[in-house]
């Protein structure tokens, strides 16, 4: 499990799946199976004990990029399996106070409960605390955590100590084990779709792969072929919606597409793709004056005219859809607008002030004088399903904001 979680190729797959993520529950597992102290055993110097005790405090306290997050996370669980097995010594006045030993007691219930109260609030309300809405939010968490760790844990212990309660326990267990196995099966075959949402071009009785859409600009990585104009697409997720929005649009079957992600165009292998290419878009999340040069520097050493190169610019389109979908069949739903997140207005006023006639500014397309972005679209889709990228009909409608023709000169 710890070699499946550093070899793991994505962020999310550490996260989320169960053989990378088994090493937490693992470690915690040999400790209680194996660990079996006696009256005064001590394996740890106090120093070094008291010592990792610090650190831990700071790894989950200071936010900083000096430690990499996966190594954080293998460091929080090495350094609390020190604790466990160092109980003894922290049995003083600080680490052993009584309120902060019910709280650890019940912690799988406020983890558990955290996390949802936290993903709901910021979805349905708001992305930002107010005193008052933290402190409703602590106390909610506090509440619900008490109810189910004193209802549902507590009561699984004894119920596990009464011979005659460990046939029930187990009936319930394995019901509810295959009740939302079997729940969880009938969502992932409607593909995570169960109602209608025309807003994003979803209806629950079509059974259409909806990352297909999304998807399908892999198949664009690959050599000119044609005598049509060659446009080339240089870019991330951002690449990848501007490849949509061109594929949308009035003159993609006069033109030629072809993709690279920008982790790859350095490759050799692409040298010929650049010399062949009549314009190329950099379109990538993040582009910066450093972005842009290093694109150019590679443009120059296979032939292409950098004067071609158009930088596509940046877009947001607020924080967080929930807060706007959750206002449906509401009065003036389609006529919400939403400030960007901060540092997106800024980064785009700069790029346009640098690079001038080669810069696509995608803001500056739809936003109004008090510096607002729409969240849907003339014709009442969403521009994009999560505040950044397009949806289909988000780059639909940017297809025919954009004026193609000076790009096919």
């Amino acid at each position: 499990s710890l070699l499946i979680y550093f070899g793991a190729d994505a962020v999310a797959h550490r996260f989320y799946f169960l053989p990378s993520r088994l090493l937490v529950f693992a470690v915690g597992g040999i400790v209680a199976l194996t660990w079996k102290p006696k009256e005064g055993d001590n394996p740890f110097h106090n120093w070094f004990i008291y010592g990792c005790y610090s650190l831990l405090l700071a790894l989950m306290a200071i936010n900083s990029d000096v430690i990499p997050a996966n190594i954080k996370l293998v460091a929080v669980v090495a350094l609390s399996v020190v604790l466990v097995m160092s109980s003894n010594t922290l049995e003083n006045k600080v680490t052993a106070n009584g309120l902060l030993a019910k709280i650890g007691a019940a912690s799988y219930s406020v983890f558990v409960w955290h996390q949802v109260l936290l993903a709901f609030y910021r979805y349905t309300i708001s992305s930002h605390f107010t005193v008052i809405s933290y402190t409703l939010f602590l106390v909610a968490v506090a509440l619900l955590s008490w109810i189910t760790y004193h209802y549902i844990e507590q009561k699984t212990v004894v119920w596990l100590k009464e011979k005659k309660s460990k046939m029930l326990f187990y009936a319930i267990t394995i019901a509810l084990f295959l009740g939302l196995t079997g729940f969880a099966g009938f969502i992932y075959k409607k593909g995570g779709v169960v109602r209608d949402v025309p807003e994003l071009y979803i209806n629950k009785n079509e059974h259409v792969n909806h990352k297909a859409y999304n998807e399908k600009i892999n198949q664009f990585d690959r050599p000119f072929e044609t005598n049509k104009p060659h446009w080339l697409v240089v870019g991330n997720s951002f690449g990848r919606d501007f490849s949509n929005t061109i594929l949308e649009s009035a003159v993609s079957d006069s033109v030629e597409l072809s993709y690279i992600r920008i982790e790859n165009y350095k490759q050799p292998q692409y040298a010929e793709r650049f010399a062949d290419a009549d314009r190329v878009f950099l379109s990538s999340l993040g582009t910066d004056e450093q972005t842009v040069m290093e694109l150019e520097l590679i443009c120059q050493a296979n032939g292409f005219n950098v004067d071609k190169l158009v930088i596509v610019g940046t877009k947001n389109f607020g924080e967080c859809n929930g807060q706007f979908y959750v206002k449906r069949n509401r009065p003036g739903y389609f006529d919400q607008k939403t400030m960007m997140e901060e540092g997106f207005l800024n980064l785009n006023e700069r790029m346009k002030a640098v690079y001038g006639d080669r810069y696509l500014d995608l803001i500056g397309l739809v936003v109004d004088e008090r510096g607002a972005m729409p969240v849907f679209t003339p014709d009442n889709h969403f521009v994009s399903q999560d505040c950044r990228h397009f949806s289909k009909g988000g780059a639909i409608w940017f297809a025919h904001l954009i004026d193609w023709s000076k790009y096919l000169e």
